[in-house]
């Protein structure tokens, strides 16, 4: 079942992954930097806006679901989050009527905020009852939306507001694969006992979330405001086609095999848990290390398919330090992962974000004035870094450390580091570089992935085969 679901899920978010990485290469071509940047100006506030309204129910649902009470949190949840969205509409107002932002701004960033709700929200209930299928779909649907809308709508304007409106519908209309698997239970009334359950565990995350919103944000919002949203179109592309590479898929395979780690745990304690958490450090140390050496190996390529013309020079200065950032909040993610599941507090995690935020604003003080986009990357990268450290060293206090199988980690890490010496050493000889040359070089670090994933038996897939083999 690990097997399957994982690559169900991971499977989707990769596809997915794949198109959005698409979106941003259409999306820098038909942009100009400055519009791009607008666009991602309204959407790191909407990002905050969600983090402090809309973020916290879903999580809460997901460390405190029961298949025994599945019907009454479920409808309680809806409910949550229809409130939290109101709360969201009064935020955006009030900005609007005391002049922050304009009025369609405003409603941009409100629609923005609203159409990740029902998208991460949907999608998580969906993922914590296991329904892998309907949030594969959901998740393709979105980004093939992202890319269909987005596309007509800056060839008909490019307005980033309109963009901006596009990625919002794009998000409320790729819900509705996992939103109808809600459905059936939503006849059932919500429960105050369940919602004083999930007030009680997720208060913390009130805060935390849009501590932690306003931590991931930070750094685009003041590089906005200092170097210009042209500045923030370079910046923001690389680090999310980056986000697209490391974050998405240690994101799915830390959150959909932590789900059933929780199952496991239930059932028979820790230790039974123990051998699924080892495989998810085992995955996502091989995303970190294969990734890491790909794009370090093949950014001038990369980038050159990937962004338009305009953001192709800084992209690639920048891209070393946010590989580093993205590989870090990948890890943050699984002990995400651990601290809602495994954890009796969501407060380990407002100290994550406390520490995030409190790095990201020193760092980008001292170093976005005198080095502009460069100076935001390292912010961002330390403050990913003071995450990790806080739940690191907090889940080891609590006594529910996950268990990191570090010696496969090791050879993971020693397979990716032969892989790119062979890589660059076939690039300095006579024809390395040509057509042929890069093909040769892909095939050896591909080949060395697949070698050391079926060494290591990551997610299971290698003791898989030779099972069915065996049959």
């Amino acid at each position: 079942m690990i097997a399957r679901h994982s690559l169900i899920y991971v499977g989707s978010r990769g596809f997915a992954a794949a198109l959005n990485m698409g979106s941003v290469a259409v999306f820098t071509r038909l942009a100009p930097v400055e519009s791009y940047g607008g666009y991602l100006y309204l959407l790191s506030w909407a990002l905050v806006l969600y983090g402090a309204t809309c973020q916290w129910p879903k999580f809460a649902f997901f460390a405190l679901y029961d298949e025994a009470r599945e019907p009454a949190q479920v409808g309680t949840v809806v409910r949550i989050l229809g409130g939290t969205l109101l709360l969201a509409g009064l935020g955006a107002a009030a900005a609007s009527a005391l002049g922050l932002v304009s009025p369609r701004a405003a409603a941009a960033i409100l629609a923005l905020a609203m159409g990740t709700t029902l998208f991460e929200g949907s999608t998580e209930i969906a993922r914590t009852r296991l329904k892998a299928g309907a949030v594969a779909a959901s998740v393709i649907s979105r980004a093939v939306l992202i890319l269909g809308l987005g596309s007509l709508s800056l060839h008909a304007s490019g307005d980033p507001l309109h963009l901006a409106l596009a990625v919002a519908c794009a998000n409320a209309l790729g819900a509705l694969p996992a939103a109808l698997t809600i459905i059936p239970l939503m006849p059932g009334r919500g429960s105050r006992a369940e919602a004083l359950r999930l007030f009680a565990y997720g208060w913390p995350l009130v805060l935390s979330f849009g501590t932690a919103a306003l931590g991931q944000t930070l750094d685009r919002l003041i590089v906005a405001e200092t170097v210009g949203p042209a500045g923030l179109g370079a910046y923001g592309a690389i680090a999310d086609f980056l986000k697209q590479s490391f974050v998405v898929f240690g994101e799915a395979i830390a959150l959909s095999l932590i789900s059933i780690a929780k199952r496991e745990a239930r059932a028979g304690g820790m230790a039974a848990a123990g051998g699924v958490l080892r495989d998810a450090a085992r995955a996502m140390g091989l995303i970190a290390a294969f990734g890491a050496v790909f794009f370090l190996c093949f950014d001038d390529l990369v980038i050159g398919v990937l962004l338009g013309p305009d953001y192709r020079a800084e992209a690639q200065a920048l891209a070393p330090v946010l590989i580093l950032a993205s590989i870090l909040m990948m890890f943050r993610a699984y002990y995400f992962g651990q601290v809602i599941y495994f954890t009796r507090s969501s407060r380990l995690e407002a100290w994550a974000a406390f520490a995030t935020l409190a790095t990201v604003a020193a760092a980008s003080l001292a170093l976005i004035p005198p080095l502009g986009a460069m100076g935001a990357a390292f912010a961002f990268a330390g403050g990913q870094a003071a995450a990790c450290l806080v739940l690191v060293l907090g889940a080891r206090r609590a006594g529910t450390a996950l268990p990191l199988p570090l010696a496969d980690m090791a050879g993971i890490a020693g397979g990716a580091l032969a892989c790119g010496l062979t890589v660059v050493a076939i690039g300095l000889l006579p024809g390395g570089l040509t057509a042929a040359g890069q093909v040769l070089r892909l095939a050896v670090l591909a080949g060395g992935a697949l070698m050391v994933a079926w060494r290591y038996d990551v997610l299971g897939l290698a003791g898989a085969l030779r099972r069915r083999l065996a049959s």
